[in-house]
């Protein structure tokens, strides 16, 4: 039985993008058995494993987007940064906090929680600062095989704060601490999670990315500089995972960064563009009943 898994990679604002890619997969009636994302696609792999449809985490995102532009905030420093202040934001000048708070909304009237919680079984990355090692939150961990031995699995861990930890872009959000670590983005070590996939031991994986190869045209502010920074080692780790990747899906968007908050339409906008050109690469995918499903079965 074929098993199939979807990847999201991380990329900010520009992960809106994978949504009408998500839609296209379900129209097609590929049935998906795992799921992985990180930073930003973490979110939108996070919802959809919660068993939403691509149209309605669409909805969800999108309302999050506006909320963070009404509060404006990647445009103000945390109070929290404050020297008097007890409590304190480190590595970046957005608590996160902020992040995690919006989606437990989001989560709760779903009956979601802890990550064990979701129906599609799911894996998001975060790297500890303090070891330099990926932590990998998974749904299913009796489902689910470390391929690596410097991976750190986790499973009792809320869904909202693994996300948040995934989405923790260095020098802008500030990191997460859990245990003994401090957690940041997980694209610093692995933006697109296709291994993820394979530790749910996956037959065929979906690859969505949204590399391109304009020249960098921002100025060398700190937040310009620190996503391109952060792009091009996206871009270099991602390639060597694309060579064993089934189908790649990519979304290139010259005129959108990642902290472009507002341009969410856009970017979904583009995702539908790139998929109506490549809706037959998802012909190469055989799908059958979910695998984690038969497991339940009555012999």
């Amino acid at each position: 039985m074929q098993k199939i898994g979807v990847a999201l990679s991380g990329g900010g604002i520009r992960s809106f993008s994978q949504l009408p890619i998500m839609r296209a997969i379900e129209e097609d009636g590929i049935i998906i058995s795992a799921l992985s994302g990180t930073s930003m696609g973490s979110v939108i792999a996070g919802l959809l494993a919660c068993g939403l449809s691509a149209d309605e985490v669409s909805e969800i995102v999108l309302r999050l987007e506006g909320t963070l532009t009404e509060r404006r905030t990647f445009r103000r420093f945390s109070k929290k940064l404050n020297p008097f202040n007890k409590e304190k934001v480190l590595g970046g000048y957005v608590d996160g906090v902020e992040l995690e708070e919006l989606l437990i909304e989001v989560l709760e009237p779903l009956g979601i929680k802890m990550i064990s919680d979701v129906k599609i079984p799911l894996a998001i990355p975060a790297v500890d600062l303090i070891t330099g090692k990926t932590i990998v939150f998974v749904s299913h961990p009796e489902l689910f095989k470390s391929l690596d031995d410097e991976w750190i699995v986790e499973t009792d861990v809320t869904l909202s704060l693994a996300i948040r930890a995934s989405c923790s872009f260095p020098f802008v959000i500030g990191s997460v601490e859990f245990g003994d670590y401090k957690l940041v983005d997980g694209g610093l070590t692995m933006n697109l999670p296709v291994p993820l996939l394979d530790g749910y031991k996956v037959d065929k994986t979906i690859g969505v990315t949204m590399h391109t190869d304009s020249d960098f045209s921002g100025d060398f502010s700190v937040i310009p500089l620190a996503t391109r920074v952060m792009d091009i080692m996206r871009i270099q780790t991602d390639k060597s995972i694309l060579e064993h990747t089934d189908v790649i899906l990519n979304v290139p968007l010259d005129t959108i960064q990642i902290f472009d908050i507002g341009k969410g339409r856009a970017t979904i906008e583009a995702g539908q563009r790139i998929i109506n050109e490549n809706r037959s690469a998802l012909s190469k995918i055989i799908y059958k009943e979910p695998w984690y499903k038969t497991i339940f079965k009555k012999k």
